[in-house]
């Protein structure tokens, strides 16, 4: 009797998707960064009026509110948000400080993804993207009134366009959005995580910005180009501080 024949049906880890190196992952990301905020800036640039139409989905006219401007569960998703960025920070400020004090505790108890470049990379593109950037530059100088202010939504100020410098909103105004810069910050944490959980942490601190996004949208509190740039001026941030402060082929880059 001949021998059945048998076909191997193995495959060579990564034959089927082989990982990119670091440098054309890098420029990937670069890429569909610099995609999207093109993308977005050029749709809500050239037809403002998506804006208007996207927040008065949110918008009773009846009322003259917007349906979800106090609802519980919205707030506490803001509040919710706060928690883990404080926490994330004082995380980072406490390995800092364990680094600079006691190098040798440190090296010898602290995972290696958990160095000292990674703790000031943490707390850089915080202190840039969120903190100078959004609520330091953009948000008290680019005079973009929010939804709750317009006319078209009960307020008293005219609309203006997300690249417009012409609004009279004297500070704190709606672009760009503090919230979701803060929330697409966590993506300092993500590219941090071990090569196995990175992609998956991408994944989820994206939808997590997306849920922080939209509930200030619903609250009347942010346009969707406020969220939406203030995502990629964010994630812009933290893909060039990645590059300026993580060396190439260390364990954490």
């Amino acid at each position: 009797m001949s021998r059945p024949f048998a076909t191997s049906l193995q495959v060579p880890a990564g034959a089927l998707a082989p990982a990119l190196p670091p440098k054309r992952r890098a420029a990937l990301a670069l890429l569909v960064i610099l995609g999207t905020g093109v993308l977005v800036g050029l749709v809500f640039g050239l037809w403002p009026g998506l804006d208007l139409a996207v927040t008065a989905l949110g918008f009773d006219p009846a009322q003259r509110m917007f349906t979800h401007a106090y609802t519980p569960s919205l707030q506490t998703i803001r509040d919710v948000n706060d928690i883990i960025v404080r926490a994330v920070a004082v995380t980072a400020g406490v390995i800092l400080i364990l680094w600079l004090a006691a190098p040798k505790v440190a090296a010898a108890r602290l995972p290696g993804a958990l160095s000292l470049r990674a703790a000031l990379f943490v707390l850089a593109t915080l202190a840039v993207a969120p903190g100078l950037i959004v609520n330091g530059i953009l948000k008290p100088h680019g005079g973009r009134p929010r939804p709750i202010e317009v006319t078209q939504f009960g307020g008293t100020l005219d609309f203006v366009p997300w690249w417009s410098p012409f609004g009279r909103c004297d500070a704190n105004c709606s672009f760009a959005s503090g919230e979701m810069s803060s929330a697409t910050w966590l993506l300092a944490v993500a590219v941090l995580l071990p090569a196995r959980w990175r992609s998956l942490g991408i994944v989820a601190v994206l939808a997590w910005a997306l849920v922080v996004g939209g509930a200030r949208m619903a609250q009347g509190g942010h346009f969707a180009s406020d969220v939406l740039m203030s995502a990629v001026i964010t994630a812009l941030t933290v893909w060039g501080l990645h590059a300026l402060i993580l060396r190439p082929g260390e364990r954490t880059a």
